[in-house]
């Protein structure tokens, strides 16, 4: 894969921030038609009489009176350029040929306003139409309907048709500048707007999945704590009378694993909140328990009366979040095995790391019989299958046929991602 260029050679280029000038009209779209109209309303009017009046014969008549409608009609038509400008294309367009068939010379000024809007608001394809159907009226139908009308010699392009077509010209070029801005600053808008909403959505999703890693947490610390607690309670309990030495050593126990809940519920709830000393390196947040835990965990569960042998082969994995995640699953399986196991005589973990992957084998020979109320709430199974998933693994737990439980687990790949790193 190729590596990213430096931070320092990546460039963008960006729009220049509108100026006072222009952040004003943007904010004033219906003010700025209604000038643009308005100028062309003035302009139009003033060519319309200027012929008569340099003269000095004022007559009405169809040169001064058609050119002065139509140029009332052209502003209006100029109002609605913004959310209409094929209209106004079209009523310029049929301005011009109406000027032709009267015999009077039409002003390349409205179709140039009208084409320019096409260019800004619609596309370019579309200004590029308009630009075609304006310049056919103007190159053909004017002087056709011009010497048919009038009897005259057919002439491909007049002088002011030139002039028209240069006019023509111009506003698709500045048209095509200002439109293309125009959709280049929307497109950076709605990018930027799509990576905001998809920045908040994978900010929900890291937040939903910490939420339930930690969910988790708490439900293995809980109920391994308070399992082992129960036990060894009961166990102090029967104890009191006939050896008060070991039920002393039991509450000792008790004690031992209720303070260590504390400090990693301690350290869980840390992860939640804003602990100005979160930063301490001997006081981690997250608990991330190994398997150098485990000969501790196996300890706590044999005080409680489960018969614990754990047995290794090949070297373990180094991956911290690999690690935690074996640490988490025996925990949850020796913790279903001391509440459910009928009288195990031996409660096996088996930890193999000599294939290509991890299992994790933890089965007890508890007595057979009907199966025993629930007193949990079933998330310790799910959680195993949700850390074995994350590593692309299989989950098989049940009742084995003799009597007893299993829970066997395969992690295919001792070096596996690191999900916390990946985080």
């Amino acid at each position: 894969m190729p590596e990213s260029p430096p931070a320092s050679e990546v460039t963008a280029e960006l729009p220049r921030p509108a100026g006072a000038v222009r952040r004003f009209w943007s904010g004033h779209p219906r003010l700025g038609d209604g000038v643009v109209a308005g100028a062309y309303l003035i302009i139009g009017t003033f060519l319309a009489v200027l012929t008569p009046l340099s003269s000095g014969v004022w007559t009405p008549s169809v040169d001064i009176v058609f050119p002065v409608i139509g140029t009332v009609v052209g502003a209006v038509a100029l109002l609605f350029r913004r959310h209409r400008p094929w209209g106004a294309v079209a009523v310029f367009a049929a301005l011009s040929v109406a000027s032709a068939c009267v015999g009077v010379v039409p002003e390349p000024l409205g179709g140039a306003l009208a084409l320019y809007a096409v260019f800004v608001y619609r596309s370019n394809r579309s200004g590029w139409i308009a630009f075609g159907v304006l310049a056919l009226i103007t190159v053909l139908v004017i002087p056709l309907a011009d010497s048919l009308l009038r009897d005259r010699a057919f002439a491909l392009l007049a002088p002011i048709d030139a002039i028209s077509l240069v006019v023509l010209l111009i506003a698709a070029l500045l048209g095509i500048t200002v439109g293309d801005r125009r959709r280049y600053i929307g497109a950076i808008l709605d990018r930027a707007n799509q990576l905001a909403r998809e920045r908040d959505q994978q900010a929900r999703l890291a937040t939903l999945a910490e939420r339930a890693r930690i969910t988790r947490e708490i439900h293995d610390v809980v109920a391994h704590s308070l399992s082992v607690m129960v036990s060894l309670a009961d166990g102090a309990g029967a104890l009191a009378e006939k050896d008060p030495q070991r039920s002393r050593s039991a509450i000792g126990e008790i004690g031992d694993v209720g303070r260590q809940s504390l400090v990693e519920m301690r350290q869980l709830l840390g992860a939640l909140g804003d602990d100005p000393d979160s930063g301490d390196e001997t006081d981690p947040l997250r608990p991330n328990p190994g398997l150098q835990e485990i000969p501790a965990l196996v300890a706590t569960f044999r005080a409680a009366g489960l018969p614990v042998s754990v047995r290794t082969l090949g070297s373990p994995p180094v991956s911290p979040a690999l690690q935690n995640a074996i640490h988490r699953i025996v925990q949850e399986a020796l913790t279903n095995a001391l509440r459910y196991a009928r009288e195990p005589r031996e409660v096996l973990v088996t930890l193999d790391f000599d294939g290509a992957g991890v299992v994790i084998d933890v089965t007890d020979d508890g007595q057979p019989g009907p199966r025993p109320v629930s007193v949990g709430t079933g998330r310790g199974l799910i959680g195993i299958r949700e850390r074995v998933r994350l590593y692309e693994g299989s989950v098989d737990a049940g009742r084995m046929p003799g009597g007893g439980w299993r829970v066997h687990a395969v992690i295919p790949g001792q070096h596996a991602p690191d999900q916390e790193e990946q985080r």
